[in-house]
């Protein structure tokens, strides 16, 4: 059973069809944003997802989760200053009781969100702007965040 996050990918050939065949219904403006979301985060939260809880697999459950609980919610998420900011909080929050011994033992040391953004620029690649975007963040809160977590981590060892 398609989850809504693999049906927003699904629906990039044929955005008229629902995910289980049958006609998708009326689209609002606030689906179709919802569906953009889905498919322009999608790839992003899959990776991260696998990497915090060190399964491929795994990963793509807790985004397809964080998504599809992100769906009742987008109306007043839309409202929001931040709305990327509090899809993010959301995976990440998924990704707590999964997360691989690595990941615990650096989230001992610094917060989540420092470790969020470790893992998506360092472990994952991501380029600053790109981690930015994903935890809806601006380049210099992004980069701020960073720099603490590294400064934190080398308090740490010293």
């Amino acid at each position: 059973m398609p989850a809504r996050a693999e049906g927003a990918l699904a629906q990039e050939a044929n955005p008229l069809r629902h995910p289980r065949g049958r006609a998708a219904p009326a689209l609002s403006r606030t689906s179709i944003a919802y569906e953009a979301f889905c498919r322009d985060h999608w790839p992003v939260y899959r990776v991260f997802g696998a990497e915090a809880a060190g399964s491929p697999r795994l990963g793509a459950d807790i985004a397809r989760s964080a998504l599809d609980d992100l769906a009742p919610q987008w109306d007043a998420v839309l409202q929001s200053a931040a709305p990327a900011a509090l899809a993010w909080g959301l995976l990440s929050a998924k990704c707590d009781p999964h997360h691989k011994h690595s990941v615990r033992r650096l989230r001992r040391i610094i917060g989540p969100r420092e470790v969020d953004a470790l893992l998506l620029r360092y472990r994952i690649g991501l380029p600053a702007p790109e981690a930015a975007r994903a935890m809806g963040l601006d380049g210099p809160g992004f980069e701020l965040l960073r720099s603490h977590a590294l400064r934190r981590i080398m308090q740490r060892s010293s």
